[in-house]
């Protein structure tokens, strides 16, 4: 037999790399000969190449003929460019295989009989489930198990019209759809569907399911979350080295642009922030570069199409109450009464249902050039077809977001794991370090680095730099689109003079307004404001973090590891409830769904809070948007738990009784969420992680066990040479123990063994195995002391073993080390003093807790405070369990 590493003999093909490259290549040659030979009648198929997969019709031979005659490519083996062509698939090649360019053979036919190419998204054969699910309203059939899923009613009146009513193929979605039919005929057939299935409401038990697959906002939530969590993997299983800086380093030489000036940030630190530059339109282009140069937006909506006017919609009156609750807020926020004042809201130039700029779906990115017709972010549709009423317009790719985001992560932290992850295309890197290791100009890392994440995804990114994140955000706000910006010391002062206040992190609508009111509206202006008097008009928190923003100050340094704070599941459209049993009946699926996320996060729970969305009395039944949320009071009710659980049971009972505490009617109920807090960690792995305080824990031990080590050998060669063993002993002596090892002796202990016992016995007794005194030397010699041992072990007691006096130096030298606190100090402080008390050492406690509560405030560190209010809650619900009230903390 003949093994794999063996090199085949000489056959003739090895200039094709072999026999099967060999064939492949002939087959392609004879097609292109072929295609040179027949007689050209187009280039429809110019740049298309196709793969047949199956019986079809046209036969496969018949469409390798219609492809050399218009231009195409035919291959018989599928390269990964190609468009297949099938007409159905077994169940097994669809589960193997990406269908987002499987096509029916129609799709061939079909552009040749126009004379042009056609979307070949108008021919999938299986949709794009995989990457979009969409709506399939069944046929009409006696089939009833097929029902319509949850999307906007944009999506279900054209979807229904695309696949159902249309006598012939539709033309791409930017286009005019032929008038085939008239629109009352369509939406009668419309009404009758409607009525027969009924739209999926949350009364369905697939409602919820399907409500989170076609929900973009938990999408990107949930790849908000995923990313924190993924560089917290990547810290805690890293050993932090990086060979790929090896590679980068080499193509920055080659690179090298000749630039010798040296680039100075402010506090000596080079912060990065990266932005994917309009994410979910530059990811969708891939699909679709036809649409590139033109104003684009990721919706739902395909635009431009009126829909049917319900009963009972009064757009006007809903409009006008949101617009009433803003002016109210703003009103309180500025002291100034603003009745009669115009406000510029989301819901201004919105048409009516019937009004083909009537579309409430929401954009939820849009290109540059759609930016520059003034289209934002956001914005409904109807508002932007009237600003720009040819916008193009791309459905949702979440899987292509997935992918470019891995690739971008996966990117950076070849290089470095100083990263804060802020979302799936944003995050903050930490270039201190790696810029001096690498001994390269920031630029030239910069442009490469941007070089690199264009050719892995094929999305282009800004990078801005600074001294701080504040900084480094403001930088990639200059760099945008598509560029890169240094925001060095020497221009701080100039650059934020003119930057806008609303452009500042933290500063939403209501701040901003109520500073303008006060006649600021850039930084160089505030500037002018006294700290106490920003706090006079903002509070402290907010008037002393805006003294400091608008000098491009910021104190908060990047946080590495991410805490989760909350788990949570909402749900604010299709909430429609005739009863309170489907009421409750939803609230178990809910709390299944909250069970499922805290699993996904290894997380346990002990706030639960049921947030409900009602009705508010003065706004019409029927929401504006089909089956949405409408104008609704916001109610929150919370309750602790005894335990820290995340079983969906508990979750769902407490959910229910306050639920029933409320006392809402379930046909008021517009949005229902169940939110659960307090928060501790299920990870029993954490502690294996080696922060600032297991650094110090090991070192310690370590140094004990040595000296402990050396202490025992030495004892053990006196009391061989002062008792050696020999067989004429008929009655031998018993045999010593070790001090260390606590020989169960009356009375009180001597003090020569106290200090002993005190200092060493949790460490030494638990890690080490002591031989006894009369064992032979060599026998010592040869039980080494397994470290692996020793420190799995201390992982496994962490600081439960100490004393508490050792436990506060521990913390001092932790607040002293200057690294950010990680998850596993983090949980240890917290099982220790959990652990103080239930054994009830509440006088050591108060010392520790309030020792801890005086560093942290000295530090004057957003993240420390945080790490002491969590270990804080974790006390005071000891407390509460074992005590019934909480410790008595300083003020």
């Amino acid at each position: 037999m003949r093994r794999r590493d063996e090199k085949f003999p000489d056959n003739g093909f090895e200039g094709w790399g072999g026999y099967m490259q060999a064939k492949i290549s002939k087959l392609e040659d004879q097609f292109t000969s072929k295609a040179c030979n027949e007689n050209k009648v187009s280039d429809i198929f110019s740049g298309v190449s196709i793969f047949v997969n199956g019986f079809t019709i046209p036969s496969a031979d018949e469409l390798k003929e219609l492809m050399a005659k218009h231009g195409g490519i035919y291959h018989t083996y599928q390269r990964s460019e190609d468009f297949v062509i099938a007409s159905n698939l077994p169940d097994t090649k669809v589960k193997k295989i990406s269908l987002a360019n499987v096509v029916k053979p129609e799709w061939i036919t079909d552009s040749i009989s126009a004379n042009r190419l056609l979307d070949y998204k108008d021919y999938l054969l299986y949709g794009s489930k995989r990457t979009q699910p969409q709506l399939n309203f069944n046929k009409l059939s006696n089939r009833k198990s097929h029902e319509p899923k949850i999307v906007s009613r944009d999506e279900i009146e054209d979807d229904f019209i695309k696949k159902d009513l249309s006598p012939q193929k539709v033309i791409p979605s930017s286009h005019k759809i032929e008038e085939t039919m008239s629109t009352s005929s369509i939406y009668s057939k419309l009404d009758l569907k409607t009525l027969k299935n009924g739209p999926k409401t949350a009364i369905d038990p697939n409602f919820i399911s399907e409500f989170y697959n076609n929900s973009r906002l938990h999408h990107i939530s949930q790849l908000g979350a995923c990313f924190k969590q993924y560089i917290n993997d990547l810290r805690e299983s890293s050993d932090f080295k990086f060979p790929a800086c090896i590679g980068i380093k080499e193509k920055i030489k080659l690179f090298n642009q000749g630039s010798t000036f040296t680039m100075n940030f402010e506090y000596n630190k080079v912060i990065m922030h990266i932005d994917m530059d309009c994410f979910f339109v530059s990811v969708g282009l891939r699909k679709h570069p036809e649409l590139r140069g033109q104003p684009v937006a990721v919706t739902h909506s395909k635009g431009g199409q009126s829909q049917m006017k319900r009963s009972g919609v009064d757009r006007a009156a809903e409009f006008n109450l949101y617009k009433q609750r803003q002016a109210n807020k703003l009103s309180k926020a500025t002291g100034i009464y603003l009745d009669g004042f115009e406000l510029e809201t989301r819901v201004d130039n919105i048409g009516d249902e019937n009004d083909k700029f009537g579309s409430m779906s929401e954009i939820a990115s849009c290109s540059y050039e759609a930016r520059n017709k003034g289209i934002k972010n956001g914005m409904f549709m109807g508002a932007a077809l009237r600003l720009c009423p040819e916008l193009q317009t791309i459905p949702y790719d979440f899987e292509g977001y997935k992918e470019v985001a891995y690739t971008l992560y996966n990117t950076i932290a070849q290089y470095t794991l100083d990263i804060e992850a802020v979302s799936c295309d944003e995050m903050y890197v930490d270039c201190t370090n790696l810029l001096k290791e690498l001994d390269v100009s920031v630029e030239d890392f910069a442009t490469i680095l941007r070089e690199e994440i264009k050719d892995k995804t094929g999305c282009p990114c800004s990078t801005g730099f600074g001294g701080n994140r504040l900084q480094a955000r403001l930088a990639t706000k200059q760099a945008k689109p598509n560029g890169q910006f240094f925001l060095t010391a020497n221009l701080i002062e100039d650059f934020m003079f003119d930057i806008k206040l609303k452009d500042l992190p933290g500063v939403g609508r209501q701040i901003s307004q109520k500073l303008e009111a006060l006649g600021h509206q850039t930084c160089g202006s505030l500037q002018a404001l006294t700290l106490s008097s920003l706090q006079g008009h903002l509070g402290n928190k907010t008037g002393s973090q805006l003294f400091d923003q608008c000098r491009g100050r910021d104190r908060n340094p990047l946080s590495y590891h991410t805490v989760r704070k909350s788990v949570s599941a909402e749900v604010n459209y299709g909430i429609r409830f005739e009863n309170n049993e489907q009421c409750y009946e939803f609230l178990r699926q809910l709390a299944v769904e909250v069970e499922s996320r805290m699993q996904q996060f290894k997380v346990l729970g002990k706030c639960v809070t049921l947030k409900l969305m009602v009705r508010a009395a003065d706004a019409p039944v029927e929401t504006a948007k089909f089956l949405g949320h409408g104008f609704c009071d916001v109610i929150n009710k919370s309750s602790s738990l005894a335990v820290a659980t995340n079983d969906s049971e508990l979750i769902n009972k407490e959910a229910v009784l306050l639920c029933k505490k409320l006392n809402i009617d379930p046909k008021e109920m517009r949005g229902v969420g169940i939110q659960v807090t307090k928060l501790e960690s299920l990870n029993n792995n954490q502690l294996k992680t080696k922060g600032a305080i297991s650094k110090f824990l090991v070192s310690g031990i370590e140094k004990d066990i040595k000296k402990e080590e050396s202490k025992n050998i030495s004892t053990s060669k006196q009391s061989i040479k002062k008792e050696p063993v020999t067989p004429k002993k008929v009655n031998p002596s018993p045999k010593k123990k070790s001090p260390i090892l606590g020989s169960k002796r009356r009375g009180r202990p001597p003090k020569s063994t106290k200090i002993e016992q005190s200092t060493s016995r949790n460490l030494l007794e638990r890690f080490v195995h002591v031989p006894k005194v009369n064992e032979d030397l060599k026998e010592v010699k040869d039980k080494p002391i397994l470290k692996e041992e020793q420190v799995k072990n201390e992982e496994r007691t962490g600081l439960l073993g100490l004393p508490w006096q050792q436990v506060r130096e521990l913390l001092r030298a932790w607040f002293d080390s200057g690294q950010t606190p990680q998850s596993c100090d983090i949980h240890m402080i917290a099982a220790y003093m959990r652990e103080m008390v239930k054994n009830k050492n509440i006088d050591k406690l108060y010392i520790l807790v309030n020792f801890f509560k005086r560093r942290t405030f000295e530090m004057k560190n957003e993240i420390w405070n945080e790490v002491f209010n969590h270990v804080l809650d974790q006390v005071q619900s000891s407390m509460m369990t074992v005590y019934g009230k909480k410790l008595w903390v300083e003020g």
